[in-house]
């Protein structure tokens, strides 16, 4: 049975799987969160990744802006 790496989960057991985004994504991601009403939380459960990484998201820490 082969894994696709894609789809695999995270191993530590934060059950996020493991994601790059594209630019637009980021650029969505960033859009969503300055129109207010979604928090970084809610974007982490959308785009199935931890909150953490949407805050590196957002504070320009990951992807460029």
């Amino acid at each position: 049975m082969s894994i696709n790496i894609y789809d695999r989960k995270d191993m530590r057991g934060g059950g996020y799987a493991k994601r790059k985004f594209t630019l637009e994504q980021a650029q969505e991601i960033r859009k969503e969160y300055n129109q207010g009403g979604i928090s970084q939380n809610q974007l982490a459960r959308k785009y199935e990744v931890s909150q953490p990484i949407i805050n590196m998201l957002l504070k320009g820490k990951t992807y460029i802006k």
